[in-house]
């Protein structure tokens, strides 16, 4: 008989990667009868050890998910029940108050793999696996997007696609509601650029207007890359100000 409760409410790396695999089962992209990824792969997708793979996979099997057979893989046995993790924690206290401010309206979900260009610009190895999030950022009053964003998710977390749309929160904060994770460090980068055709007509401006691209890439207490959020901004929709300060000491008073 297959168990169809939660894994773990505060969960390790490998049950993070039966989860996702298990998500993935149950949306079909693992048909019933098809064989898993290969160990080394999931490991290059999800950016963990062939010992936290195989460890995934146990859990998998203990469930009745999937059966292995030496020569031959892992094959998909029967779909889970949907599962969930919730744990609430702290977030960072001074993120940019505009995350919080404004509101991310998504139009395409999916999941990829990262390809030698795409490691480089999110900082990651390639071949790692992400889920995608792109949709238009907007005010609470504002009818004019103000920045189209993607949004990329590290693999072992993809789980949060189901909630994304119906939160009012950041989406940093919803990987650490419903993983038990904190986010400790926020990296960020600031471009000027051109706005591109595609992306002009999606924000309602003239191709090769000047724009700002903002990336932030956020980490956790494992220094692990848990999601990485570029933003292009139209230049007259967006201003970041920010003020540093000399801390006086005894012997400047």
């Amino acid at each position: 008989m297959k168990s169809t409760a939660p894994l773990l409410a505060t969960p390790p790396q490998y049950v993070l990667v039966a989860q996702q695999l298990m998500d993935d089962i149950q949306a079909g992209r693992h048909p019933v009868g098809s064989l898993l990824p290969t160990e080394f792969t999931l490991c290059t997708q999800f950016g963990v050890s062939r010992h936290t793979v195989r460890e995934a996979i146990r859990r998998l099997q203990e469930r009745g998910l999937v059966t292995r057979q030496r020569g031959v893989g892992t094959t998909v046995k029967a779909p889970p029940a949907e599962s969930a993790y919730v744990q609430t924690t702290a977030v960072i206290s001074n993120l940019p108050q505009y995350v919080e401010d404004t509101r991310l309206v998504t139009s395409e979900t999916i999941d990829l793999i990262a390809d030698e260009a795409l490691a480089t610009r999110l900082g990651c190895p390639a071949g790692q696996r992400w889920l995608k999030v792109t949709g238009l950022r907007y005010t609470d009053r504002g009818e004019l997007p103000m920045a189209l964003t993607d949004v990329y998710i590290n693999g072992a977390y993809g789980g949060v696609r189901k909630h994304i749309d119906a939160s009012q929160v950041p989406i940093y904060t919803l990987l650490e509601k419903h993983y038990g994770i904190t986010i400790v460090e926020v990296q960020q980068e600031i471009r000027a650029t051109t706005i591109g055709p595609a992306d002009a007509k999606r924000l309602t401006v003239e191709p090769g207007s000047a724009g700002l691209l903002l990336t932030r890439r956020y980490l956790s207490e494992r220094n692990q890359l848990i999601e990485v959020a570029v933003n292009l901004y139209p230049a007259d929709r967006f201003a970041y100000v920010s003020s540093v300060r000399l801390q006086v000491g005894p012997e400047r008073a």
